[in-house]
């Protein structure tokens, strides 16, 4: 970049549906949970749920009666769901790409996921994440799920230094937990949210995928550091 000091030190970087093309994988997971208790919830509405945690998303999806009568023993069956299917999930064009180009900017990488442990392991294989990233996070290292922005904090209590960071993200809810934490927030549409819905939430710059916005990072991170489109 241009100026003398990068405007972030640090990126905090998703990884279902940001690096790893899953958010459809987990839809399909809910949905088998769902109609498992006899809950038949449209996929659509359980796809605009991903990216929360398992603790809020049987409630948005489906309503706080089905959360009181099935909670437990519908994320008890997606977890099952998910682990048949999680071998198929693949990293998106330019993941681990992108994770070195922020390192070329000068960027530590911390990654920000709420999966549960034995699920992050896979795409945190996938990433190389022990020679790519500085810190990760998993749904153990969290009170609070997105969209609060604890997870995030979390991540970037593990790292060093200022602190001046940025978040690359897919869903809504990264943006808006990144915006309680006080951070700008960078969307990539492959988690199938849109542009539209993105820039609503406050993402300041919406790219399709890590590989397109690898291609424009410098001016990525500019906007981001001004807080514009």
């Amino acid at each position: 970049m241009d100026n003398s000091q990068p405007p972030f030190d640090t990126a905090v970087v998703d990884i279902d549906g940001t690096l790893l093309d899953s958010n459809y994988h987990h839809t399909l997971a809910w949905s088998r949970a769902f109609a498992h208790v006899g809950c038949d919830i449209p996929a659509w509405r359980i796809h605009r749920a991903i990216g929360m945690g398992g603790d809020r998303l049987v409630a948005a999806a489906a309503g706080e009666e089905v959360e009181r009568q099935h909670g437990d023993a519908v994320r008890d069956r997606w977890e099952q769901e998910f682990d048949a299917l999680i071998d198929e999930t693949t990293l998106l064009p330019g993941a681990r790409d992108l994770l070195d180009g922020l390192a070329a900017a000068g960027l530590r990488v911390a990654l920000a996921s709420s999966s549960i442990p034995k699920h992050a392991e896979h795409p945190l294989r996938l990433l190389g994440a022990d020679d790519r990233a500085a810190a990760w996070t998993t749904s153990e290292d969290a009170d609070s799920t997105k969209p609060d922005p604890e997870l995030l904090e979390r991540a970037l209590d593990r790292l060093d230094g200022e602190r001046r960071a940025v978040m690359i993200g897919d869903s809504v809810w990264d943006v808006e937990a990144a915006s309680r934490a006080h951070l700008p927030t960078i969307g990539v549409r492959s988690g199938g949210f849109s542009e539209a819905e993105l820039r609503e939430a406050g993402a300041v710059a919406v790219y399709d995928d890590p590989r397109d916005l690898l291609a424009d990072l410098d001016q990525a991170l500019r906007n981001a550091a001004a807080g514009r489109s």
